[in-house]
């Protein structure tokens, strides 16, 4: 019982970690990219190498509403938005 408590304050710590890192990093300005960026981001946080482990962390951020899902065609994209803001419109034009 005890050894399953300090496993799930691990989790939380990890899951806090991973939240405060992409905070810092400005991902929410980054849109909707794929799963394989925030994977590699997880992966160099904690320094976890294991595909399963890594997915559970992105799945209960998902959980937690931290993410955004977009599906395009086959594709599923994901844009990290903790503060509920929408996406920013960036102008292509260029204006003189």
């Amino acid at each position: 019982m005890i050894i399953h408590f300090k496993k799930m304050k691990i989790e939380e710590e990890i899951l806090k970690l991973c939240i405060l890192y992409f905070e810092l990093r400005n991902a929410f300005n980054l849109g909707y990219q794929k799963y394989s960026l925030f994977k590699n981001m997880i992966r160099y946080i904690t320094n976890i190498y294991d595909p399963k482990d890594i997915r559970k962390i992105f799945q209960k951020l998902i959980d937690r509403q931290f993410f955004k899902k977009l599906k395009r065609k086959k594709k599923t994209l994901y844009h990290f938005n903790p503060y509920d803001k929408p996406l920013p419109i960036k102008d292509s034009a260029i204006h003189f």
